[in-house]
């Protein structure tokens, strides 16, 4: 019996070393898993940087008080711009009228469906089929009829639908559910889907990548998960694309 527990001990021991140690990660050698675009790109006007001060603190495996995942923003017009000022950010509730469609960027499967912290949507966790040590977590997304837990999905795949003027994020992990070493959706993304970024306008990845270095240099400040500071207000945390301007 004693030998028993000695065993679970040390089998919880390395699963929260493993879970909990500093794993590093190469970011501009990481595999080009990505088969599909997780959006209609068309539909967008701004995205977040990697590491960037945007929305919350969303970070792990060393960093700390950085978004380490990129934020897709609708393009609005300035009367929509307005009303969602006017309201404190609350949009009008989904609408499948002028929808903006999410896809699986890979083919895979739905290992886990949680629920927003918010009434947008759900949080979507797809794992790679051909690399299961990556998994995509796709935020605020409304998920279309039979799209449940344990469902085999393609890359391109239309899974689920977002509001007209509603933003959305994106998250790539590696090390299973529950890991917290992000990587850049960029990071993962081959060259002939990243084209289309290019003819929207962003010249490379860099563009929408902050490294880790950077951001050690010049940090942002936190309470809780919260920057002290609205960063998008003052700072340039997203790109702009399709002739977009805020």
């Amino acid at each position: 019996m004693k030998k028993i527990i000695i065993f679970i001990v040390v089998v919880a021991m390395i699963a929260l070393y493993q879970q909990f140690s500093v794993k590093i990660v190469d970011e501009k050698s990481l595999p080009k898993i990505i088969q599909a675009d997780w959006i209609d790109l068309s539909r967008v006007g701004s995205i977040s940087k990697f590491r960037s001060g945007s929305g919350h603190d969303f970070s792990g495996n060393g960093d700390t008080c950085r978004s380490m995942k990129h934020y897709f923003n609708a393009k609005r017009t300035n009367e929509e711009e307005m009303m969602v000022s006017k309201h404190k950010g609350m949009l009008p509730a989904f609408s499948l009228e002028g929808a903006i469609p999410i896809y699986s960027p890979v083919d895979g499967e739905i290992v886990a469906i949680k629920e927003d912290q918010s009434d947008l949507g759900k949080q979507v966790y797809i794992q790679s089929k051909n690399y299961e040590n990556f998994i995509f977590r796709l935020f605020h997304i409304f998920l279309l009829d039979g799209y449940v837990e344990g469902k085999t999905v393609s890359a391109g795949e239309h899974i689920a639908n977002i509001g007209r003027i509603q933003n959305t994020d994106i998250a790539v992990s590696m090390g299973g559910l529950g890991s917290k070493v992000f990587v850049s959706y960029f990071s993962v993304m081959p060259d002939e889907i990243f084209s289309k970024y290019q003819l929207a306008g962003i010249m490379n990845r860099d563009q929408l990548i902050v490294t880790k270095e950077y951001r050690d240099i010049h940090p942002f400040q936190c309470k809780g998960e919260w920057f002290i500071e609205n960063n998008d207000a003052t700072l340039d945390e997203s790109v702009y694309i399709n002739g977009y301007m805020r």
